[in-house]
């Protein structure tokens, strides 16, 4: 129910990709109004703090991960109890070596955890761990407050 001019304003648009925008202008009953005018405002807030040199984080409990990879967790809390200022992390295969330059890092092995990559990932979506691969090695830096949540659990 718009006129040409009040469709065309700068305050009716927002900034989508191109597959979103596809999507959103061809199924309208699942893009309500209320949606995209909040998707509008926390890309413009967004926006305001990224040349502020801020960012808007969405946090996850990582009391969740305890239920979602409690085994995964558990070995992490262990290790870094017994190695408190190591952060790094190296997926490896039991048969590979792997030279870490004289750093210390953890080991994880496919072996000793079913969809390990699957699980890592999860952790990364939750801001636990952040993705530092290098040379098709899977390697992982543990997040401070991850280490936090490790060695004093709430």
């Amino acid at each position: 129910g718009m006129r040409p001019d009040e469709r065309s304003a700068a305050e009716n648009g927002i900034w989508l990709c191109q597959t979103c925008s596809r999507l959103v202008d061809v199924d309208t009953t699942s893009h309500l109004t209320e949606q995209l005018r909040e998707w509008k405002t926390l890309g413009e807030m967004r926006a305001y703090l990224g040349v502020r040199g801020l960012s808007i984080v969405v946090s996850r409990s990582f009391e969740r991960l305890e239920e979602i990879v409690p085994e995964l967790v558990a070995e992490m809390r262990e290790d870094v109890a017994n190695n408190q200022y190591t952060r790094e992390i190296v997926i490896l295969d039991r048969k590979w070596t792997y030279n870490g330059q004289d750093r210390l890092y953890f080991t994880y092995y496919y072996d000793d955890h079913e969809n390990l990559l699957s699980k890592l990932n999860i952790m990364k979506n939750y801001g636990a761990l952040i993705d530092i691969k290098f040379n098709n090695i899977y390697r992982y830096e543990i997040a401070e407050d991850f280490i936090d949540y490790l060695q004093f659990p709430r």
